[in-house]
């Protein structure tokens, strides 16, 4: 059977996510003919990518060891530098001929247009740089309004012309890329309690060959910086659980 993985972005909400990978995993499920990832899901996405499962349950169990300040804000963004340094530690351990797909926008005359690069085509280098852009995640320390308002005004005023950014401020779950893969079946690991597949993806492809697995817990814009060991080991063991019976074969 030939399986895709899509991996939404949402912070530390990935922990939940690492966890359904894990379980997936330790149940034979880990080689993917594509994946695609958003934002923590391209970090996320890195490890299965590269056959470093094990590390990324490290990486989440053990979160504040792997940080000396969990969130730092550097140019207005969100610093990912340490995250983008642990994955370019991985040694690329897949024999599988993978695609993986990322999502990122790309600021240019004030407009905002998102751009998905395959960068299994990639070196290492030109590989880490695309999920740096993917999980580059715009944060104002100035700001007052929403995350997502106050990145419009700031685009509106120049303050990210130029740069790349974090794909989820267009589109936080990329299935587009692996509807086109031929795929038996997608594994949609999502963030959110009440995730829905939209309309426009039901019109392209046959919903009984889409896998959605969903939180439990609500979870809320509140935790995505909540970078914390509690938090992360706690949402990890709750994906974990859920993808210990996750049905992949109807």
């Amino acid at each position: 059977m030939r399986i895709g993985l899509c991996l939404s972005g949402g912070g530390a909400k990935g922990s939940y996510q690492a966890g359904v990978i894990k379980a997936l995993y330790d149940r034979g499920i880990k080689d993917f003919a594509a994946i695609s990832g958003t934002s923590i899901g391209a970090i996320n996405g890195y490890f299965v990518f590269t056959g470093n499962v094990e590390k990324l349950e490290y990486m989440w169990i053990n979160i504040e060891e792997n940080s000396e300040n969990n969130v730092q804000i550097v140019n207005n963004t969100v610093d990912n530098s340490e995250l983008i340094k642990i994955l370019g530690e991985l040694d690329n351990n897949s024999k599988e001929k993978t695609k993986f797909y990322v999502n990122y926008v790309n600021i240019n005359n004030k407009q905002i247009k998102e751009e998905v690069k395959d960068i299994s085509t990639l070196d290492k280098l030109g590989a880490m740089d695309y999920i740096k852009y993917s999980s580059l995640l715009p944060f104002n320390p100035k700001g007052t309004l929403s995350l997502r308002d106050q990145f419009i005004k700031d685009v509106n005023e120049n303050l990210y012309e130029g740069c790349n950014l974090d794909g989820g401020l267009v589109r936080n779950t990329l299935i587009e890329p692996l509807i086109n893969d031929n795929l038996d079946k997608i594994i949609i690991v999502a963030t959110r309690h009440d995730y829905i597949i939209q309309d426009d993806i039901k019109s392209k492809i046959d919903e009984s060959k889409l896998v959605v697995v969903r939180p439990k817990t609500i979870l809320t814009s509140q935790d995505t910086l909540r970078f914390k060991k509690e938090f992360c080991e706690k949402m990890f063991k709750e994906g974990y659980e859920i993808g210990k019976t996750l049905n992949i074969s109807n």
